[in-house]
């Protein structure tokens, strides 16, 4: 075990003497997870964990069960009234934590927030790109005008968390953060969070669903793999998520222990700029390492030569065990915008020198390529298994792990020219992962809130705005067909596979996995 790994394990066992582990307050949920929220701030970070942890203490519009079908939530109804208006209908009675009633009033102010947080790590503004205005009509009703027909409209308006408005008046990321403004309508309240060690939650009594189990969720930050796996065989912990891919069928033959699985919406991919200016990151230069006239990454031939050059059912089988699905495409099989016909890249590294060489690379060069070390399953073992196979085609390859927290910041800075992440389609249409991935950086439109290595191209762009506003399912299918393909032909964001979600739980507790990997109390009951 490394040093963090020895650091975590120290802390988590505090944590546990403080708050108790699950096994010595029967009402107490203890989860172990690798992965740290960067921010509390519900709207500073489009990013999975933050989401998860936000869905304890705010709700949404329409809520998104396991199966990521949308139910009523603080809305109770969405109606077009026209091509550019639809009217939202209010859930009566709900309150805040504080006991201070919500109305639409809360929904505008919400609105005008989310999109715009300073220094946001991932901006939620691609949600609104549809969004011209938003008025309201009485405390319980309000309507949203758009720039054009907007079909996902509701969907997408859907993954706003929605915050007080007397709380969240000139409230800053830093006042989330340390609770001040930690006031929602959620099933928890907020009661304390060490960042990198825990956050934990108290139960909202007066939650306008039903009332939870557990008076308490603690969830524990352990990245390291054993340690988490430990914690869960000695009773320190109720529930894990990210189970070690390594674990899973020791821990499934535990009669201690029960195992809950799903294949996950969660895409694993390569991602890399193009630009003259990566090339000042120093991750690029000559094999030699000196430096460059031009990035190679520029040419379309080095990008789908680096892409042929992987082995994917490699990746797949021997490096996750096949925990993992192999995939060429954006969003899985059942998804909005899945292209039957749209296989993986095919293993060909003898083709990928070919197609080097006549880039005029056939001498190679070199590169850096980085990912976190506490969020993909697997992923240093995967990244080091992608550099052996460039240097086989003579791209000489260096690895760069670091802490997620620290990764998502050298991301968003582009201090990173070619790296591995992930990411969790919110929607379950394909325009949830292209939109803010592979459009060009473009607030005003809602365009590239996560396009971290400056790619940008109009004709991708105009297929995303047309399809955005197709009303017709079948000519959005056709429009979503084409933005994939050509991005797949751009191979600037490189499928690589999709993770398979593995829970770990002590017998006693069942825990409901879900396709969008979040690790919720919401989701643990007693059997």
């Amino acid at each position: 075990m490394d040093a963090f790994g020895i650091r975590s394990v120290l802390a988590s066992l505090a944590v546990a003497a403080t708050l108790g582990a699950g096994g010595a307050l029967a009402q107490t949920l203890t989860i172990g997870q690798a992965t740290p929220p960067t921010s509390l701030d519900p709207h500073f970070h489009r990013h999975s964990q933050n989401a998860a942890n936000a869905t304890h203490v705010f709700d949404t519009l329409f809520l998104r069960n396991a199966r990521m079908q949308l139910e009523p939530g603080l809305a109770v109804s969405a109606r077009a009234l026209n091509d550019t208006t639809w009217e939202f209908k209010l859930r009566e009675g709900v309150t805040f934590h504080d006991g201070s009633p919500f109305t639409s009033d809360d929904v505008a102010f919400t609105f005008r927030r989310a999109p715009s947080v300073p220094n946001s790590l991932g901006s939620y503004g691609s949600f609104f790109r549809d969004v011209a205005g938003v008025t309201i009509v009485d405390p319980m009703t309000f309507r949203v005008q758009t720039r054009g027909p907007a079909p996902l409209i509701v969907g997408d308006l859907s993954n706003i968390f929605i915050i007080s408005r007397k709380h969240g008046e000139n409230a800053t990321t830093d006042d989330y953060n340390s609770g001040r403004a930690m006031i929602g309508t959620g099933p928890y309240r907020f009661a304390a969070y060490q960042p990198g060690v825990h956050v934990t939650y108290a139960r909202n009594d007066s939650y306008w669903r039903v009332r939870e189990p557990w008076e308490r969720a603690v969830f524990r930050i352990i990245p390291n793999n054993a340690a988490r796996v430990a914690a869960l065989l000695a009773g320190d912990v109720d529930v894990i998520a990210d189970l070690p891919t390594t674990d899973v069928e020791r821990l499934r033959s535990d009669p201690r222990l029960s195992v809950f699985t799903i294949a996950a919406n969660r895409l694993v991919f390569l991602t890399m700029d193009i630009t003259g200016e990566a090339l000042k990151t120093g991750h690029i230069s000559g094999p030699n390492g000196e430096a460059l006239p031009r990035n190679p990454l520029d040419d379309r031939r080095v990008r789908q030569a680096l892409s042929m050059a992987i082995n994917r059912e490699g990746l797949v089988n021997q490096i996750n065990q096949g925990q993992a699905v192999l995939t060429g495409q954006y969003v899985p099989e059942g998804f909005f915008g899945y292209v039957p016909d749209l296989a993986p890249e095919r293993f060909d590294p003898e083709g990928a020198r070919r197609l080097l060489a006549e880039a005029g690379w056939g001498g190679g060069f070199r590169i850096t390529l980085a990912t976190s070390n506490d969020r993909i399953i697997n992923s240093a073992r995967m990244v080091q298994a992608i550099a052996q196979m460039w240097q086989r085609i003579g791209v000489q390859t260096n690895v760069e792990l670091m802490p997620h927290a620290v990764f998502s910041r050298r991301r968003e800075n582009f201090e990173l020219p070619m790296f591995m992440s992930s990411w969790g389609n919110d929607t379950g249409e394909a325009l949830s992962t292209l939109v803010p991935q592979i459009g060009t950086r473009d607030r005003n439109r809602g365009l590239g809130s996560a396009n971290r290595v400056r790619y940008s191209n109009a004709e991708f762009d105009n297929l995303l705005m047309l399809a955005s506003r197709e009303l017709n399912e079948e000519k959005r299918f056709d429009l979503i067909v084409r933005a994939t393909r050509m991005a797949r032909e751009e191979a600037v964001m490189q499928p690589v596979l999709l993770q398979v979600n593995n829970w770990g739980a002590r017998k006693g507790i069942r825990y409901d996995a879900r396709i969008d990997q979040y690790t919720l109390a919401m989701s643990a009951r007693r059997e």
